[in-house]
């Protein structure tokens, strides 16, 4: 079922339910209205009987002509009593309707009562007069006011199905329009492809729920957008960056196979085949990894940020024995204020790839590292002396195959840090650049404990 349908159904439903209510009120209202009424009528015919045929004496002319034209006013089917204390009828006679003496008794002692038998009321007072005192009963059908209550009835069922009609209708009405936006959303989300991503949903100037969609969808078709560009331009750097060592490495054999060579010249090239070819397994190792950082937190384990700096430093000494890392803590005695929870493996990538870069961009001066706690909280910092970035090129560093433009003259593909960007963002790692251009640049990650 559509939304619309189920809120124009709940609305009908609810609707219907208040509705039902409201004349389910007014009917017992306006029944119990009648049926009082009626008792009040009857009540006051019973009065008129026993002034009429028992105080005469007692009332001035003037009233008791009132009494006279109120007599004949009689009730439907009605049946009026007079008995005297020995309950026996005066003044009307008809034998073929009498009261059982139960009843009479219960008038004496209740000095006045009232009940119902099926569809005839009864009253009964008990009036006293200088005469003596009698018990006056009267009984009559509402036969008016019932036919006023089903007229009653037949007239709210009609309006209540008519108004369910109305309420479904003008609540199918309401939820289409109230819809209307989101069904718009729909319509042009649905013509959005991937080679139109820089499309937009309209957003009005009012701050409701279906502009926020409207904005979120936004957002969304931004950040694809973005990923496609990134995507793209990911594969034509790859694919360049891979193509350079290939050719490399075809152009040099097939120089080298155009005509007989010596065996230094053929052991020259093969040397130069095999260092272009460990250049492209380093990219391809790296373009790997850069594709294969997403990890789940499960695989997430305790870990000292002094031990994985001991183990960044014992392979930086094995590959580059040329290079001093200065590596200094300021740390409380307590292991568990520098340990995280991370990857081991990848967070080792990481952090090396930065260390590299520092090696690499200061042509192998010291790199000076730096491990303390600021509020509670772990800081690596990693500093060279070496070339410096621009601020210009600051924020771009993190982007796959990016190269600043004093990086002329340096070996490498722009892999090494965005794969270290990415691996401390899954590590909710915060990474502040300080730079100088012929100074030096320092990093600085703020690892949350």
């Amino acid at each position: 079922m559509k939304i619309k349908d189920r809120l124009s159904l709940q609305f009908t439903i609810l609707s219907a339910i208040l509705l039902l209510l409201v004349l389910a009120g007014i009917y017992l209202l306006t029944i119990r209205h009648i049926k009082n009424d009626f008792r009040s009528r009857l009540l006051d015919r019973a009065t008129t009987t026993a002034e009429l045929f028992l105080a005469q004496d007692n009332l001035s002319a003037e009233k008791f002509r009132d009494v006279q034209k109120k007599y004949p006013q009689s009730l439907p089917e009605e049946r009026v009593r007079i008995y005297n204390d020995s309950d026996v009828p005066v003044f009307i006679n008809d034998p073929t309707n009498q009261w059982p003496k139960e009843v009479i008794d219960l008038v004496r002692e209740e000095k006045s009562i009232l009940y119902s038998e099926g569809e005839r009321q009864t009253v009964g007072i008990y009036y006293i007069d200088n005469s003596g005192n009698f018990t006056v009963l009267a009984s009559a059908v509402n036969t008016y006011g019932y036919g006023q209550m089903r007229q009653l009835f037949w007239v709210m069922f009609v309006a209540f199905l008519i108004s369910v009609f109305i309420l479904f209708f003008t609540g199918r009405l309401f939820a289409r329009s109230a819809l209307s936006p989101i069904i718009k959303i729909i319509s042009d989300v649905k013509f959005i492809r991937s080679s139109s991503l820089d499309k937009r949903l309209e957003v009005k100037g009012s701050k409701d729920e279906i502009n926020e969609l409207a904005m979120t969808f936004n957002n969304l078709l931004e950040h694809l957008e973005q990923s496609f560009e990134a995507q793209g331009s990911f594969v034509a750097h790859a694919s360049h960056e891979l193509r350079t060592p290939i050719t490399s490495i075809m152009g040099d054999v097939e120089v080298t196979l155009s005509q007989e060579r010596s065996k230094e010249e053929y052991k020259i090239v093969l040397e130069g085949v095999l260092d272009e070819s460990g250049k492209l397994n380093d990219l391809i190792n790296n373009l790997f990894d850069l594709a294969q950082t997403n990890i789940d937190i499960t695989e997430f384990e305790n870990l000292r940020l002094d031990e994985l700096l001991w183990q960044v430093k014992d392979e930086l000494i094995s590959k580059f024995p040329d290079t001093w890392v200065d590596l200094t803590y300021n740390l409380p005695e307590d292991p568990r204020k520098y340990t995280i929870m991370g990857n081991n493996r990848l967070l080792f990538i990481a952090v090396s790839n930065i260390f590299k870069n520092a090696i690499k961009f200061s042509d192998n001066k010291t790199v000076i590292c730096k491990l303390y706690l600021q509020n509670s909280t772990p800081v690596i910092s990693i500093a060279d002396k070496g070339i410096g970035i621009s601020k210009e090129d600051i924020p771009h560093i993190f982007q796959p195959f990016f190269r600043g433009a004093n990086t002329f003259g340096y070996s490498g593909y722009g892999v090494g840090l965005p794969l270290a960007g990415k691996i401390l963002r899954l590590h909710n790692v915060r990474i502040v650049v300080n730079s100088e251009l012929g100074k030096g640049t320092e990093f600085l990650l703020f690892f949350a404990n």
